[in-house]
């Protein structure tokens, strides 16, 4: 065994005469251990919920969506000529409507897609109650929260009303009857209280002029498939987003939520590093005079400096280890067994999500490691400085 090694680990641990340090060596490793294990399932957490809402983002939102930036652009004219180079562009609208339930009123988005039937296949798990398609009456998908609001289920009977499309020869809004055909569920606000699902042909029935309001979306992009496009149609007519640009304020967010919950996380290991260095400074004390005798053998001031480096680092290893141990079995297990219940909606299935992201236990145990290290610094420079004629008269 190397000796520096050797003496780091005799001049911290561990003598029945010395109780007081031994507890004090036992908080610091616990503390680096705690602190690394929270951090770490939280970050875990907090991967489990950006998953969850990538996940719904990507079931809702079209992948690729092109809007005209002006009127009198031909839409089946550049459907055609997109065809004709691979790509599978359907027709997508987007409009604001009057749901009317009863005596009941919301306002609502209506999202228009060519196909309801293969739209609720897209939705998959997210739709939770359906009866039986059938084209015969104009169907709709209505979202968990807003049907909560206005006593909705399958079957269930309503009015769709548009007033953008008010003229002065009809000052009365289009209305139209139709069925709840699913209720959908994504586990987001601003989904599930706010937008409704329509098809083409029963929208055309409501809105006059729905081609002017209608856009482009991709089917199965290819990769590169924004840059691409782009390339494609006329520059300057059209406005091209994907499901990321739809929501980057959401996505900065949690991205943001997430730093800040490891920057605060990260106090505890700060914590337990500042008992480390009391620690280590009544180490440096109760060792003096075998420091000195150290120092009249010969060992030079960077050595004994290292000796307690090392001790920063065995009390940051031991805890580290510990910590991203016990955090990597319980992420393991609730990823295979989802024994830890998680809240409804999004997390309604399979108990809280945990994804495990290797760099982020990489940076715990780096962070936690330099911390143990910077924390032995100090004591390890007032050791260096023990000169070896006053250890030998020192008396404790």
């Amino acid at each position: 065994m190397n000796s520096s090694w050797f003496l780091a680990r005799r001049l911290l641990l561990w003598r029945p005469e010395q109780r007081k340090i031994n507890r004090s060596v036992l908080l610091s490793v616990a503390g680096v251990a705690v602190g690394s294990l929270v951090l770490v399932l939280s970050l875990s957490i907090l991967n489990g919920f950006e998953a969850q809402v990538h996940g719904s983002l990507q079931r809702f939102e079209q992948e690729l969506v092109a809007r005209p930036t002006m009127d009198g652009i031909d839409l089946e004219a550049t459907i055609t000529t997109l065809a004709e180079t691979g790509w599978k562009v359907q027709r997508y609208a987007e409009r604001k409507l009057v749901l009317q339930a009863d005596d009941d009123y919301r306002l609502v988005t209506a999202r228009i897609v060519p196909d309801l039937a293969a739209e609720m296949e897209r939705f998959g798990e997210a739709i939770i109650h359906e009866i039986p398609y059938t084209s015969v009456v104009p169907g709709i998908l209505v979202g968990s929260l807003l049907a909560d609001k206005l006593n909705l289920l399958p079957g269930d009977q309503v009015n769709l009303l548009s007033p953008l499309d008010i003229s002065l020869s009809n000052p009365r809004p289009p209305r139209l009857a139709a069925r709840v055909q699913a209720l959908f569920e994504f586990g987001l606000l601003d989904f599930d209280d706010t937008y409704l699902v329509m098809d083409f042909g029963t929208a055309e029935q409501l809105i006059p002029q729905l081609a002017a309001y209608s856009s482009l979306t991709i089917v199965d992009p290819p990769d590169g498939g924004p840059d691409r496009l782009a390339e494609l149609l006329p520059p300057g007519d059209w406005d091209i987003s994907t499901w990321e640009t739809e929501h980057m304020d959401l996505i900065t967010a949690m991205r943001l939520e997430k730093l800040g919950s490891a920057f605060v996380l990260f106090l505890i290991i700060l914590v337990a590093a500042f008992n480390a260095t009391s620690t280590m400074v009544m180490t440096v004390m109760e060792k003096y005079r075998e420091i000195g005798i150290l120092r009249s053998l010969g060992a030079s001031r960077r050595y004994v400096r290292g000796l307690f480096l090392r001790q920063g680092l065995l009390i940051g290893l031991v805890g580290v280890a510990s910590g991203l141990g016990i955090g990597g079995a319980v992420a393991a297990s609730q990823m295979r067994w989802g024994f830890i219940p998680g809240p409804g909606g999004l997390y309604a299935e399979g108990g809280l999500p945990l994804v495990v992201q290797w760099p982020d236990f990489i940076l715990v145990g780096l962070g936690a490691l330099l911390l143990s290290l910077a924390a032995a610094w100090y004591p390890a420079r007032r050791a260096a400085d023990i000169q070896p004629g006053q250890a030998v008269n020192y008396l404790k």
